[in-house]
């Protein structure tokens, strides 16, 4: 199996049994989106990989210790660096593949808030914004 197949599988067990706002299969809409966005833009193994494992440390009970002895650090590094480091506070992204992997976890949310509610909705697109307004 390979790296991208080993952190498919891994991600598929470790958010089994959640769902998302909307109901749905949480693997399926939304850790799928973000590695088929991220799968369209580079074939490299460990951004794919990383973008399948990115919300694991964060919403499941595998810890970066799990995640270094299964994936190596590179690949631990890019998640915990995607990380929230507590509920509601933006990771402190510093790399190019993290920010990569952020953009289409923020892209697959954006597209996935249809049940949110108006207010929630708004402080998304408020702390999704990285541009100054005029």
């Amino acid at each position: 199996m390979n790296l991208v197949d080993l952190a498919y599988e891994f991600a598929r067990k470790a958010h089994k049994g959640q769902f998302d706002d909307a109901g749905e299969d949480y693997f399926n809409a939304h850790i799928a989106q973000v590695y088929l966005l991220i799968n369209l833009v580079t074939q490299d193994p460990d951004i794919l990989s990383a973008s399948l494992l990115h919300d694991t440390i964060e919403n499941t009970t595998v810890t970066q210790d799990v995640l270094r002895r299964k994936f190596g650090d590179k690949i631990t590094n890019l998640v915990v660096e995607l990380t929230k480091a507590s509920k509601g506070v933006f990771p402190a992204l510093k790399s190019r593949d993290a920010i990569l992997i952020k953009f289409a976890d923020r892209l697959s949310n954006l597209s996935r808030m249809d049940c949110w509610s108006e207010e929630r909705k708004q402080k998304y697109i408020d702390s999704s914004k990285f541009w100054k307004n005029e």
